[in-house]
């Protein structure tokens, strides 16, 4: 009786770095490298651009672009496998995404997989984490935002952009970055701002308030379509890795911000949507118009941005519902 056992090495390189990576499976190797794996998916994504909603699309070319990123940097030898997954996986974690966003990720491209492989390579996802994680609350409060207004920056900085563009967005119905840097001249008229989300394809109307103005004309600027600084490309690849950089300074300079106006809070680009949602509902504003504000196709989706309800708001509730009932009681006797 005869026994094989085959043990393949996979050699991931480095660009930039002596460092070298040695991996090993027992044979998962599906026989495409991840170079021609990443063409094939890109051509599927860009094929089903047209039929898909517009987040889903973007889901998909983000997954894609991070995955390119990733092949760029560490080169990985040989054939696709679990491996190489789970080597992107903390090529993602070591770049600082966080859980959400990297399940996110595996998720696209392993639907853009299934659609193009069928069931061949459904276990190089095997490893990797696909779930979703409870996310924390990330508003802040009236008062931190009044803190943040009153922060002293330094007039034409890239700080004063970043507190101008965070308090923007809490003005404009907790306007995503995304949609504040694509955001172009355009788009507003007659008092109003109309644009539609990148993620959800949702059509948001704004009427524009005196602080919006005045931070949109302190920005305004001949020579561009944008309303504000921070892209300059036209083409669409382009201006999205624009984007991107710029989202990541955007964030670095939050903690800044924070620190500078005396809040504890970790401050991202996230947190201006979330307090203005937790805010409106704090005033009591109705969950659909809430829902319909932030552009979310589903409002069970806007509760993820609120507060934790706490018992006296459900005691008053509760409060108002019976006395309405004694009252509706006293008047049919």
């Amino acid at each position: 009786m005869s026994f094989f056992i085959r043990i393949e090495f996979h050699v991931y390189l480095h660009r930039g770095s002596n460092n070298v990576q040695v991996a090993t499976s027992e044979g998962n190797s599906q026989g495409i490298s991840p170079a021609k794996f990443c063409q094939q998916i890109m051509a599927e994504a860009e094929r089903l651009k047209e039929s898909l909603s517009p987040s889903t699309s973007d889901n998909y070319l983000t997954a894609i672009r991070s995955f390119q990123r990733f092949l760029d940097d560490k080169v990985p030898l040989g054939s696709l496998d679990s491996c190489v997954m789970k080597s992107f996986e903390r090529w993602l974690r070591d770049n600082h995404l966080c859980l959400n966003t990297i399940s996110c990720y595996m998720r696209s491209l392993r639907s853009l997989t299934s659609k193009v492989f069928h069931k061949e390579l459904n276990d190089i996802f095997d490893e990797v984490y696909t779930g979703r994680a409870k996310t924390e609350k990330r508003a802040v409060q009236k008062a931190e935002i009044y803190k943040i207004q009153g922060a002293k920056v330094k007039s034409g900085s890239f700080l004063a952009l970043v507190r101008d563009l965070f308090l923007f967005s809490f003005y404009a119905l907790g306007m995503p970055f995304v949609d504040m840097a694509f955001l172009r001249k355009e788009q507003i008229a007659d008092g109003h701002i109309v644009y539609y989300r990148h993620k959800t394809g949702q059509r948001i109307c704004i009427q524009i308030e005196p602080c919006m103005q005045e931070i949109i004309s302190r920005y305004r600027a001949e020579g561009t379509d944008y309303v504000f600084p921070l892209l300059t490309a036209t083409d669409p690849d382009k201006a999205y890795r624009q984007y991107q950089r710029k989202l990541n300074q955007y964030n670095r300079e939050l903690k800044h911000l924070a620190k500078l106006s005396g809040i504890s809070k970790n401050l991202t680009s996230y947190v201006a949507r979330h307090s203005w949602a937790s805010a409106a509902y704090g005033d009591n504003v109705d969950l659909s118009v809430i829902s319909k504000a932030l552009g979310h196709t589903n409002p069970q989706n806007t509760l993820i941005y609120l507060q934790q309800i706490d018992d006296e708001r459900i005691q008053k509730a509760n409060r108002y519902l019976l006395e309405n009932m004694k009252e509706f009681g006293r008047m049919n006797e």
